[in-house]
């Protein structure tokens, strides 16, 4: 066994010397990737979820695929195709009464926010468009987000529209559909 004195000591420290820069250079990456890593991944709803759903990512991961919101949603607007609720707007509209959101046993709906993300899109068909003398999806809009000119497609304001889809169970000409906005 080699015996290991103070020089050998000494030339360890002068070999692995590190500059103030070098050190606070050393330090800052660390706690970059560190930050880099803690991040969530950011994933993008692709589906409409019942009202009061949290940030995708989380209710992937809180949603128990349990059928209590399911049961529970009075306009039968909910399903699970593939295990995880999701509204079906195709025949009926979201009342957003909460009743889905008072079910829920995992708080996977427990967002103060309850828009449930999709808006309306108008087709050609549009009977106003086509013959100027229909506003049916703007008197039911309980929000009030459809603007309508005479001959035109009618307007929504993104902003005051909580996708709830009433216009397009309005709609008697099937013009409308429900779709998450293009980015």
């Amino acid at each position: 066994m080699i015996e290991r004195d103070e020089r050998y000591y000494k030339a360890c420290m002068e070999h692995y010397t590190v500059s103030r820069r070098g050190l606070l250079r050393g330090l800052f990456s660390g706690a970059n990737r560190v930050k880099k890593e803690a991040q969530a991944p950011t994933i993008v709803r692709t589906v409409p979820r019942p009202p009061g759903a949290i940030e995708e990512a989380l209710f992937l991961q809180v949603c128990q695929s349990c059928d209590a919101c399911e049961k529970a949603c009075p306009q039968q607007v909910i399903e699970r195709p593939e295990g995880l609720p999701q509204l079906n707007l195709e025949y009926n509209d979201c009342s957003q009464c909460g009743e889905c959101q008072k079910a829920c046993p995992t708080q996977a709906l427990s967002s103060e926010v309850t828009d449930i993300g999709v808006r309306p899109e108008f087709t050609t068909r549009c009977a106003n468009r086509l013959s100027g003398y229909c506003e049916l999806c703007a008197e039911q809009c309980p929000h009030e987000a459809i603007t309508i000119e005479q001959g035109q497609v009618p307007a929504v304001n993104a902003e005051s529209c909580d996708g709830c889809g009433q216009c397009r169970t309005a709609c008697y000409t099937g013009a409308i559909t429900m779709a998450f906005p293009k980015a």
